[in-house]
């Protein structure tokens, strides 16, 4: 059973052990890869509004719409004109991880997961989409490289 523990600040939070952290807490027909996608991807939709991600975002401000990227140093608009297939205008600066959530070696436990996605305005940096798409992709990349090795 988890237990409930009072913080410094008053609130509770709950605490797992390893034997929890490997069951799913419900029945379901979820494969182990789904219940996984399910978990990471509401936790992805909570950090969206962490208050250090909008602060590295605006630390990046350099007029009204326009943002410097970190890594080329160009400033780009706010937001780009949208794809032809659709309406919405997307957003041309992310604040991207210094560090990857998903260390190069893979996918290691919820705890790390959540440690290293919920960071100080420090360890983000915001990137305009150019960036991050290299970047992302050398990561995977090199995660990919990684794992071939491995078998």
């Amino acid at each position: 059973m988890p237990e409930l523990s009072l913080t410094k600040w008053g609130k509770y939070d709950l605490i797992m052990n390893d034997k929890m952290a490997k069951t799913k807490p419900f029945d379901t027909n979820l494969t182990d890869a789904e219940f996984k996608s399910r978990i990471i991807s509401a936790l992805r939709q909570s950090s969206r509004w962490w208050k250090p991600k909008q602060e590295a975002i605006a630390r990046a401000k350099v007029g009204r719409g326009k943002y410097k990227c970190e890594s080329c140093w160009a400033i780009w608009p706010t937001t780009l004109p949208p794809e032809p297939w659709k309406k919405r205008r997307r957003k041309n600066i992310q604040a991207d991880h210094i560090e990857p959530v998903v260390p190069l070696t893979g996918f290691e436990s919820y705890d790390l997961w959540i440690e290293r996605c919920f960071v100080w305005a420090e360890w983000f940096q915001a990137i305009c989409w150019k960036c991050h798409k290299k970047k992302t992709a050398e990561e995977r990349s090199e995660r990919a490289r990684i794992k071939r090795e491995s078998k």
